[in-house]
């Protein structure tokens, strides 16, 4: 059984909202996380969302983070998921404060629930929740297809592009982690089907 995880789609990772935006994230690639999305919806694949979530204390922030963080304090309309592609009434969302989103969260037991073998993947940051995430599955023994088309980073690295970075991740991704096989929305139909 697989599952869509769309990861962190939301209002302040939409590119230059904010000091975490992720500079991919624009109309383009909301469009295609929305094809995707209608693409398993049709082939009644469980969609599953995660949300970046900080208490408005920051209380569970990343240590070292910065105390000014602005980014996804819960109950902000940064903190909401895009309206174009939001979760529907029998979507799962996971609320999580780490970049993988399976570290304490009940994630796993959502997929386990579902019967969950191959994962979807797609959102942002490629670099950071995608990659963090990507891993946390494979030690658990799933199946992985990240759409690449549908995924977006951000590069902290001066003379790295956002896209450069974005490529890099995934070559890594693809290249250390056996069970990771990269596609494109084009391909992801004859994939499921």
């Amino acid at each position: 059984m697989k599952a869509l995880l769309v990861i962190d789609c939301q209002n302040d990772f939409f590119k230059d909202l904010s000091a975490y935006s992720c500079q991919m994230l624009d109309n383009k690639l909301i469009k295609n996380i929305k094809k995707l999305i209608d693409f398993c919806r049709a082939e009644k694949i469980p969609i599953v969302y995660t949300q970046h979530s900080i208490k408005k204390d920051k209380s569970n922030a990343e240590k070292g983070e910065p105390k000014d963080v602005r980014a996804c304090i819960i109950d902000t309309k940064g903190w909401k998921i895009i309206d174009e592609i939001k979760p529907r009434k029998d979507d799962k969302i996971i609320r999580k404060d780490r970049y993988d989103a399976f570290y304490k969260t009940n994630l796993e037991k959502v997929l386990k629930k579902l019967k969950v073998n191959t994962l979807i993947i797609c959102g942002v940051l490629t670099n950071n929740c995608i990659r963090a995430t990507v891993e946390g599955a494979i030690y658990r023994g799933y199946k992985l297809l990240v759409v690449s088309d549908c995924c977006g980073a951000t590069s902290f690295i001066k003379g790295v592009s956002h896209k450069r970075m974005h490529e890099l991740t995934l070559k890594d991704l693809k290249e250390r982690t056996y069970q990771t096989e990269l596609v494109n929305l084009s391909e992801i139909k004859y994939i499921i089907s």
